[in-house]
């Protein structure tokens, strides 16, 4: 009889422990979507923004597209977006903007393409402390 006793022992243990394996499997992917989230970098673009390449999903993020405005009108945008730039540098037709913000180090790269511009945004993470 102590035999038949164990085996209803055992058999709760055994769905308590896959039970609670498949609570911590649970919990370990919700934890990793909500990462994943939080991550994401949040890129402004123009409105007319005819996006060639997107990876924002974690740092160093990058966009790039393609738009009309001009190339004063480019700069306003991220101007307003990410305040007055440290650094200001043109080589070889193409502007770049260097910004920071809190934690993160953004360029912008203006170059003319045809009668367009082309937009490339990275935001990496900061070097230096603020």
């Amino acid at each position: 009889m102590p035999a038949l006793r164990f085996i209803p022992k055992s058999s709760f243990l055994s769905h308590a422990l896959i039970l609670f394996m498949v609570s911590f499997s649970i919990n370990a992917e919700t934890t990793n979507s909500e990462k994943s989230i939080l991550d994401k970098v949040d890129i402004p673009v123009l409105e007319d923004a005819r996006i060639f390449a997107k990876f924002d999903e974690n740092i160093p993020a990058v966009i790039n597209y393609f738009t009309s405005v001009s190339e004063d009108s480019v700069i306003d945008f991220y101007n307003k977006s990410y305040g007055e730039p440290i650094e200001r540098e043109r080589k070889r037709g193409r502007l770049t903007l260097n910004y920071q913000q809190e934690s993160q180090q953004i360029r912008v790269v203006i170059s003319q393409q045809n009668k367009q511009r082309q937009v490339d945004v990275i935001v990496n993470k900061r070097t230096v402390s603020p």
